[in-house]
């Protein structure tokens, strides 16, 4: 006879495996409410990681930057903070050129910067002639801004005044336009000061050409005019600059178009400012050139002479 009963146990021990679907189908039918939750906890799941995954993409790859993080980019293409940082003195020479309506130059005047950077700031004395071939020198020491014109000690202000040293303003100083010279040419570094306040404004397009817009104002302990920078996407360099006087919008800012970009030792500075007219025509311009950093100026070399 046969054993039916081996058959039997053989049988119970065997357990019969079922497709994926069906049993979740079955436990979908025995325990649907489990399974629910289950289901409800595993989109929520896949959703919030997608969410997360989207969010991270969209803040490394396309999230606009900071004014922050612009100025930082700025700094780093012209040469570093530390680089700016470690010049002690320098002197360059500034060509001003005035053009006519057809493009033809009026006039051209050259003026040698020389600067010194202190623990209060900075030391700065102009050298320069007038039309009639006059050898012109103004600076300040600390008893305040001398001058001299051809070795003889002359009053500052009013030569600063026929040498355009100076603005209409009835507090300006004799070095105040080569103070603000000075200042433009210290972009972007001098962004990084204290009080500066940076922001991303979108983008314009320039002369045909995309560009970031860079939007300053400063605490107001500190000043209360406002710049605005068009900054190249690619090279993260100035290409224009527009100085408001204060913060009215009903003000018309002064516009410069900078280009001629080259490094001077380690910093990548421009050497052509250009201002134009209203319908196009260039107006003036400013070349810069002949610039030497850490040229070992020495201590008495801003002191008025001794007559």
């Amino acid at each position: 006879m046969k054993d039916y009963s081996n058959q039997k146990k053989s049988g119970e021990d065997d357990e019969v495996k079922l497709p994926w679907k069906t049993e979740l189908n079955i436990k979908d039918l025995v325990k649907p409410i489990t399974v629910r939750r289950i289901k409800i906890f595993q989109i929520t799941g896949i959703f919030i990681l997608v969410l997360a995954v989207g969010f991270f993409t969209w803040w490394l790859f396309v999230k606009p930057p900071s004014g922050e993080r612009i100025v930082k980019d700025m700094i780093a293409a012209a040469g570093g903070l530390e680089q700016w940082k470690s010049i002690e003195d320098g002197n360059f020479v500034r060509t001003h050129r005035l053009y006519d309506e057809n493009g033809k130059i009026l006039h051209e005047s050259e003026e040698t910067f020389y600067f010194k950077n202190t623990e209060d700031g900075h030391q700065l004395l102009i050298k320069s002639k007038t039309n009639g071939g006059d050898k012109v020198i103004v600076g300040q020491d600390k008893t305040g801004y001398w001058a001299s014109l051809n070795g003889n000690s002359v009053n500052p202000v009013p030569l600063a005044k026929d040498l355009d040293f100076m603005c209409d303003d009835e507090h300006c100083s004799p070095l105040c336009a080569s103070e603000m010279a000075l200042y433009r040419m210290s972009f972007p570094f001098k962004l990084a000061d204290y009080g500066v306040q940076p922001r991303n404004a979108g983008t314009a397009i320039l002369n045909g050409e995309k560009a970031m817009l860079l939007d300053v104002t400063f605490n107001p302990k500190i000043g209360h005019d406002r710049w605005v920078f068009y900054v190249d996407p690619s090279t993260k360099l100035i290409r224009k600059i527009e100085h408001y006087p204060n913060l009215k919008s009903n003000v018309q800012p002064e516009e410069i178009f900078l280009s001629d970009f080259k490094k001077d030792g380690n910093i990548m500075l421009s050497h052509s400012n250009k201002y134009y007219r209203s319908n196009g025509k260039i107006l003036e311009e400013y070349l810069v050139s002949n610039v030497k950093f850490n040229s070992s100026l020495a201590t008495d070399f801003f002191n008025r002479p001794r007559n």
